[in-house]
């Protein structure tokens, strides 16, 4: 299964003025990032030390990615690639030999 890395960065026009609403806001985020790993796709997220950029890590086809990425549109700037482990570098320097 094709593996993917997004580098994403919050759209900080979207974070809401008070303390109150960014909490409801943040909380919002976290939970669909929690619902996403639950069904798999998602394999890892993190949050740069700094805040408002990280990554998330995903498994899947490029279609059910895209589905997933486009929840994230509205809140985020990102881009996404897919990427080769180590042991499927291992596997291709194998076949070359």
């Amino acid at each position: 299964m094709t593996k993917f890395l997004t580098l994403w960065e919050l759209d900080r026009t979207r974070i809401p003025d008070s303390p109150e609403e960014q909490l409801q806001y943040y909380t919002m985020l976290q939970n669909m990032i929690k619902e996403d790993m639950k069904n798999g796709r998602t394999r890892e997220f993190g949050a740069f030390v700094g805040g408002f950029k990280g990554f998330v890590i995903r498994e899947g086809t490029e279609q059910e990615i895209y589905m997933e990425i486009s929840k994230y549109a509205k809140f985020t700037n990102y881009k996404t690639y897919p990427f080769l482990d180590i042991s499927q570098l291992e596997e291709m320097l194998k076949a070359q030999s």
